[in-house]
């Protein structure tokens, strides 16, 4: 039954309405304007009252030193403000967040300009630890693809990953440069969604003379309690659409080595998230792969669906679809291989890379898929009924102060006065599942025709019409696809430690455990027989030998929604895959990152791989959040081992399958 399946077990140890006409009259191009203080006030989206991006040869850029902090303190406040039930102020509060180290340079033949990113001075988040000679290397190159040219940067790598190579930094005077990369970031794959682009499709980008892809682009709308330096997401913004890519090597000619091409999709839970938490600098710079990455629309900017033409919703998913055929189309100015494209990422991500190669605009340019702890087939991963995101719509107006007696007005609502501070930080909990945004099936919808919106057609809201399952039964993929995916053995372990109202034991009782059981399976609305499944479940995961031990409890805990959210929909695929007989590769992940010196209950959690593939222990720390940062000398021999085994493993499927 399990034939070309090769199994791989790691042992290692709101906000008022306001009027948005002058924003409609100025258009795509007044909102990208060159940047103008006196005008930062007029450009923002409707509705939002702190912008800290500016506008800097037509790309946005984030960190703009004229204006506040981006959370303003009138916004959300609790009992103040009409869209915070909350007792507290849900923004971040941690005041390592509002130290925003970088700030761009002015132009000294123009007050009012800005050099960003590499542009306005050493970088270290972007470069890494400035050495005596870093000023003096090579750092400006130059591409040019479909859309214009594009100015990037070499890094430059003081750390080898190879064990055989011996070489410490620490342990030698003088550092050595032992590698480098080519690094564009903030690349622009698609027009600003914003305005009139709110809840509607991705447009093709009209194309530049020149773009300066030396920063990040910004990330996408989100809670503000996930952002911040501490947890490297220091910029926010609905133009966020920006893709970065990691080269071994850009110089031009007939003979340059074409590299297969690995795209991350970040995870989390289509909701959070951005592009610039997995810098590929080790993974592009020594294992001969072209890695990308990209921002896409999150949370109910990205799907929000009212089950109808007003919103279809899937706006997220089409960023990516966006992304993967841009990639497609202009890999080869960076020599990637545009006829090996690998998909990968944890969580939301994997799920998006199995979608991805199932849906008609993608499914032929998808070689391969890497699911990280994630299953296309996850009940998470696609939602099938319609009702079930018209209740959560309705839930989102709600919240936000937005009409619900119609999907019309709701919209209309949503899209000209709610920033996106009002929307990143709205807090809805689905009647059923337990995300309330993600993608959404073709189910029943009727969509907007071509003459409804200019610079749109129909075609452009379609995603997919057919369950996944179904999918890949009926072969709806590429006859090439290689499959890998994987699991860890703790996957859910952050349903604990992300719960403040357990700290700082993380012990669960029976009673807490039996009233989550609970909630899942009415969550989950097995009506047929509610009090069956229960008990069943609670058996299931009940701890005999002890069943009264808090500590079991809460492991078991951990296995249940490993169990539900990950492995389960990770086994279903795979056996699907195999009927199929798709190559399928599988590992189970029970090693952990010994630097951390995490509890027991924690030591192998979900997206633990991150660490591994961007050869953290092998990069200045400077390159990662605040939170994040490890000495180099604290990793140890087998964080090392580990990371290098993980990124061969991995660019060796994506460059052989």
């Amino acid at each position: 039954m399990f034939k070309n399946c090769i199994v791989i077990v790691f042992l290692c140890t709101k906000v008022q309405c306001q009027s948005n006409k002058d924003l409609y009259n100025g258009q795509y191009g007044e909102y990208n304007k060159e940047y103008d203080p006196s005008q930062a006030k007029k450009r923002p989206n409707p509705g939002d009252t702190d912008y800290r991006t500016y506008v800097y040869n037509n790309r946005r850029y984030g960190t703009d030193p004229t204006r506040y902090n981006p959370y303003n303190p009138n916004i959300n406040q609790p009992g103040g403000f009409p869209y915070n039930p909350l007792p507290y102020n849900p923004l971040n509060p941690n005041p390592l967040d509002d130290q925003f180290k970088y700030t761009p340079n002015r132009d000294p033949n123009n007050p009012d300009a800005l050099f960003p990113g590499v542009l306005g001075g050493w970088r270290e988040d972007l470069q890494g630890r400035e050495r005596r000679d870093s000023r003096q290397l090579k750092r400006d190159i130059f591409v040019t693809t479909n859309y214009g040219q594009v100015q990037g940067f070499k890094v430059y790598l003081y750390d080898n990953p190879d064990p055989n190579s011996g070489y410490r930094p620490w342990l030698t005077p003088v550092e050595r440069i032992q590698g480098e990369v080519s690094v564009f970031l903030g690349i622009p794959y698609a027009r600003p969604p914003v305005l009139e682009g709110r809840f509607k499709p991705p447009r093709q980008h009209p194309g530049w003379q020149l773009i300066q892809a030396v920063d990040w682009g910004p990330a996408c709308p989100q809670m503000a309690s996930l952002t911040g330096d501490t947890k490297g997401i220091r910029d926010m913004d609905e133009d966020c659409l920006y893709l970065n890519i990691f080269s071994p090597n850009t110089e031009a000619g007939s003979t340059a080595q074409k590299y297969a091409v690995m795209v991350y999709i970040h995870g989390g839970q289509f909701s959070s998230g951005a592009s610039n938490l997995f810098p590929a600098h080790m993974l592009a710079g020594f294992y001969d792969v072209v890695v990308v990455s990209f921002n896409y629309r999150l949370g109910a900017l990205g799907f929000l669906s009212t089950g109808d033409e007003n919103s279809p919703g899937n706006y997220g998913i089409l960023d990516q679809v966006m992304a993967v055929r841009w990639v497609h189309e202009n890999i080869d100015a960076f020599n990637g291989d545009r006829n090996s494209i690998t998909l990968f990422g944890p969580g939301a991500g994997a799920a998006s890379a199995g979608l991805l190669a199932l849906a008609p605009p993608t499914r032929d340019i998808v070689n391969k898929v890497i699911a990280q702890s994630g299953s296309a087939l996850a009940d998470w991963a696609m939602i099938e009924d319609k009702f079930r995101v018209q209740n959560t719509s309705i839930l989102l107006g709600k919240y936000v102060g937005c009409p619900t007696d119609s999907s019309w007005k709701l919209v209309n609502c949503l899209r000209q006065s709610r920033s996106i501070y009002d929307l990143g930080n709205a807090q809805v909990s689905p009647q059923v599942g337990l995300i309330p945004f993600g993608p959404v099936l073709e189910n029943n919808f009727t969509f907007p025709g071509d003459e409804w919106y200019e610079g749109w057609r129909e075609r452009d809201w379609h995603f997919l019409n057919m369950m996944p399952e179904e999918l890949v039964k009926r072969r709806q993929f590429n006859p090439a696809l290689r499959y890998m995916t994987g699991v860890t053995t703790q996957e859910a372990a952050y349903y604990i430690y992300n719960n403040a109202s357990l700290a700082p034991r993380y012990e669960i009782n029976e009673n807490w455990f039996n009233q989550k059981v609970a909630e899942l399976v009415l969550r989950y609305n097995y009506t047929l027989n509610p009090r069956g499944v229960y008990e069943a479940v609670r058996y299931m995961y009940t701890y005999h030998p002890d069943p009264h031990n808090v500590s079991a409890i809460r492991d078991q805990y951990i296995h249940l929604l490993s169990d539900f959210l990950y492995r389960a929909p990770t086994d279903k695929m795979v056996k699907l895959l195999l009927e199929q007989n798709v190559p399928v590769y599988m590992y189970v992940l029970n090693t952990t990152v010994e630097a951390y010196k995490w509890p027991e209950w924690r030591l192998y959690p979900h997206d633990i791989e991150r660490v591994f593939l961007t050869g953290a222990p092998f990069m200045d720390q400077e390159f990662f959040p605040l939170k994040q940062r490890i000495d180099r000398q604290m990793w140890t021999p087998n964080d090392r081992n580990m990371s290098h085994f993980f990124m061969k493993a991995y660019s060796d499927f994506a460059r052989f399958g």
